[in-house]
């Protein structure tokens, strides 16, 4: 299973290999919804990506309206009257005015733009039946509404301690509420290890399976509050046991 996080932490790196030709598209719709700013600077470059690693591809000149359409993380997304769109750090926009002649404020990140972020990573803390668990995760979005997460986690109760590695598949239907719903199905295996001593008292390695459902609430700047319910079965000696898992934890998208 550490495999797995492996493989999260290289997709992670994807955004610094992407594609510096491809030049970020922004709709009719979307530019003409767009806080409208002027450059006071002798002029604003528009990278291909939000982030000093890409390239630049447009200069704006000093007195030219742009539009500041989205944000991600500290670079912002803007589009001039000819339809050029590229990302500005937000340092550089700090110097750009409204029509009002003050400087422009700059919009936040809103709540459903977190579903526009390739990567996240978090940590919950819960309870699976009487013990405790703590576990970190690494997200990978194939699509605007559906993801990959891969977990490892640490179970303490009175009478055993053990380890949790599993990846599931995440479905987030909607951003258009307050809170964004989610459903999940995953598969791993856990191994416990008993405290007592006692003879034939053996480690326990048993895989499970996992359905639940949780919300996520974005509650500001790149984090997200997230609660969540799973029920585990788990294949122990030819038998099924379940078990619930309530956790709450905090995840940040990039």
């Amino acid at each position: 299973m550490p495999v797995f996080i492996l493989l999260f932490f290289s997709l992670w790196l994807l955004p610094a290999q992407a594609d510096n030709s491809h030049v970020p598209a922004v709709s009719e719709e979307a530019a003409a919804q767009a806080l409208q700013a002027t450059v006071i600077d002798p002029y604003l470059e528009l990278h291909t990506g939000p982030g000093r690693g890409y390239p630049v591809i447009y200069v704006v000149e000093k007195g030219a309206s742009i539009g500041i359409v989205s944000r991600r993380t500290s670079w912002y997304l803007v589009v001039d009257k000819q339809g050029n769109s590229g990302w500005v750090k937000r340092e550089n926009l700090a110097r750009t005015l409204v029509d009002t002649g003050v400087p422009v404020v700059l919009p936040e990140t809103r709540h459903s733009d977190f579903l526009q972020h390739r990567v996240r990573l978090g940590f919950t803390l819960g309870w699976q039946e009487s013990a405790e668990q703590v576990a970190a995760m690494a997200g990978f979005r194939l699509s605007r509404h559906i993801g990959i997460e891969a977990e490892i986690g640490q179970l303490f109760s009175a009478t055993t301690n053990g380890q949790q590695y599993s990846a599931s598949l995440i479905l987030e239907p909607t951003d258009r509420w307050a809170v964004t719903p989610f459903v999940s199905l995953g598969y791993g295996r856990q191994e416990l290890e008993l405290k007592s001593k006692l003879p034939g008292n053996r480690p326990l390695e048993d895989n499970f399976r996992s359905i639940g459902a949780g919300v996520n609430w974005y509650i500001g700047f790149n984090f997200v509050l997230r609660g969540e319910y799973r029920t585990l079965d788990i294949f122990s000696d030819n038998q099924t046991v379940s078990n619930d898992l309530w956790r709450l934890g905090f995840s940040s998208f990039f």
